[in-house]
């Protein structure tokens, strides 16, 4: 990330984050993390509060994946949010899915880089590892590329594909079209070899987007 791990910490307003999982291990680790910056208090909360954050702190492994559409759909506009306890993979297709997500904390994150983070996300900024940044800029550039050819898909493509947007996954996308989870997969393997594209979310956006339409 290019990190300076010896910076300051400059938060000094009050600054309330609410770590939303179920982890009390990951919970004990983050007040550790904040012990000695007065300015940052850490509570476990939900999704469903009225209240609004400084910064959300989004714990995915403690969440099932059918879970995940309506609790994006309760932070959106609440404050910043943060992945944290992830990998580089589990992160890639969320901040696809999500893009207003402003930050990823991986698993393996120490304690200076947790806090440069935090401090960045409290000021405004993003916080993303750098794998990551270049793994997205590399897949806006292709998005961007005039398309070469266009792709012919099926009804039952786009509808699942229109499923995909909406950020089902395929277990719910198959209980809607009353197909086997097998089926489905199958389907999303076929529809991303057809518009060349590495992921649910990139193909979503190529062909209902705009790009391959």
């Amino acid at each position: 990330m290019g990190i300076n791990v010896s910076a300051p910490f400059n938060t000094q307003l009050p600054a309330d984050l609410v770590l939303l999982s179920g982890n009390e291990l990951l919970a004990q680790l983050f007040h550790h993390y904040i012990e000695q910056q007065p300015a940052l208090a850490l509570r476990i909360g939900g999704a469903q509060e009225s209240s609004r954050g400084s910064l959300w702190l989004l714990d995915v492994q403690s969440f099932a994946d059918d879970e995940l559409p309506r609790l994006f759909a309760d932070l959106n506009g609440k404050g910043p949010v943060a992945l944290v306890n992830v990998t580089q993979e589990q992160a890639e297709p969320l901040v696809e899915q999500y893009p207003w997500i402003n930050g990823v904390f991986v698993s393996s994150c120490p304690r200076e880089q947790f806090l440069r983070g935090v401090d960045t996300l409290l000021h405004g900024g993003d916080w993303l590892p750098r794998g990551l940044t270049e793994q997205l800029l590399r897949q806006l550039r292709r998005l961007h590329q005039p398309a070469e050819i266009k792709v012919r898909l099926t009804s039952r493509e786009r509808e699942i594909l229109e499923l995909v947007r909406k950020g089902l996954p395929n277990s719910q996308i198959a209980e809607h079209l009353c197909l086997s989870p097998h089926t489905i997969k199958s389907h999303v393997h076929n529809l991303l070899r057809k518009v060349g594209a590495t992921n649910r979310g990139e193909a979503a956006f190529l062909v209902l987007g705009g790009g391959l339409a």
